[in-house]
């Protein structure tokens, strides 16, 4: 075991495309785990395969793992955000060899408490897609306890009906302008956020409003902000976040929105959308024939009974060696 270096990462994408089979962008989601991953939490798994005349140690799994620092009364959290094994070495433990490292670094970087489950404003999934069976029993394995559930919802922008022009006359009507969100928006656009909805919108949208074009659209009315939605902050085929102001709701805001930024992604060639961490599914059908797609658990485990583990294995081995 070891810290990854940068030179690893060709190696961390095959390994990740090779088993992150119901995700198609799977090399994008290293890229971004890997970009926020905590200092030190980022760790390789290294196989020496003498039998076979193999020349050094090859890399056979890995793990990832970011820190958000205690805010609002929260705790320091611990999060595990990827660990990979090579379909070749599996059922051996070197996955929860990877899990435990990655918890031990976490701990002594400040959480007090682990979570497997999305850490915004960059993260590439809610929780575990139960769908990755082993994954999930190899959480309940360690001791993380099951959190809560959470849905994405899929679209295909193609089959859609994206058009909007109506709408927006109507909002043009009502002095309401809705039109791409533009660099220069960054400041207001984060303070407007932040205020409006809270966590960590105001980031995302400043992650879209970076992209060139930006990826995120807002409607405005007299220089204020009504509402805004975007997509591609974490992965290309996600849509959202995207909120308005209570004040405006019941104007049809949050529809043209949706609908022009699944356009971009229509034209950009994405077949099927995501709408992660999906709240109201009923909206998202309604307006764009949106489905339930996705389905993940998020784990949360206490530092607590993490180190409750680790003493009971050291008298285990205590005894076990005593004379």
């Amino acid at each position: 075991m070891r810290q990854a270096v940068p030179e690893d990462l060709p190696t961390l994408r095959a390994l990740a495309q090779a088993s992150l089979v119901h995700d198609s962008d799977a090399e994008a989601i290293v890229e971004l785990l890997w970009s926020s991953a905590a200092d030190g939490c980022r760790i390789v798994l290294e196989h020496t395969d003498t039998d076979n005349g193999a020349d050094g140690a090859r890399v056979i799994g890995f793990a990832l793992g970011s820190l958000r620092a205690a805010h609002d009364a929260l705790p320091a959290t611990g999060h595990i955000e990827l660990v990979i094994v090579d379909p070749e070495h599996r059922e051996r433990g070197h996955g929860r060899e990877l899990l435990a490292d990655l918890e031990r670094r976490l701990i002594a970087a400040g959480a007090t408490r682990l979570r497997i489950r999305g850490n915004p404003p960059h993260f590439a999934w809610p929780g575990i897609d139960i769908r990755y069976t082993p994954a999930v029993c190899m959480a309940a394995a360690a001791g993380y306890e099951r959190l809560l559930d959470c849905n994405s919802m899929l679209v295909d922008p193609a089959a859609a009906d994206l058009a909007t022009e109506k709408d927006e006359q109507r909002l043009t009507g009502a002095g309401i302008e809705v039109r791409r969100g533009r660099p220069e928006d960054e400041q207001a656009l984060r303070a407007w956020c932040d205020e409006e909805f809270g966590g960590t919108w105001g980031q995302e949208a400043a992650m879209a409003l970076r992209k060139s074009p930006p990826t995120l659209h807002v409607a405005v009315r007299d220089g204020a902000f009504l509402g805004f939605a975007g997509h591609g902050m974490q992965r290309a085929d996600m849509f959202g976040p995207m909120g308005t102001a209570e004040a405006a709701r019941g104007h049809g805001i949050g529809a043209v929105l949706l609908r022009r930024c699944l356009a971009d992604q229509r034209d950009a060639g994405i077949e099927v959308a995501e709408i992660g961490w999906v709240g109201p599914a009923r909206f998202y059908s309604k307006t764009v024939g949106a489905r339930l797609g996705r389905v993940f658990w998020a784990f949360e485990k206490s530092v607590a009974f993490e180190k409750s583990v680790a003493f009971e294995k050291s008298v285990a081995f205590e005894k076990s060696v005593a004379p």
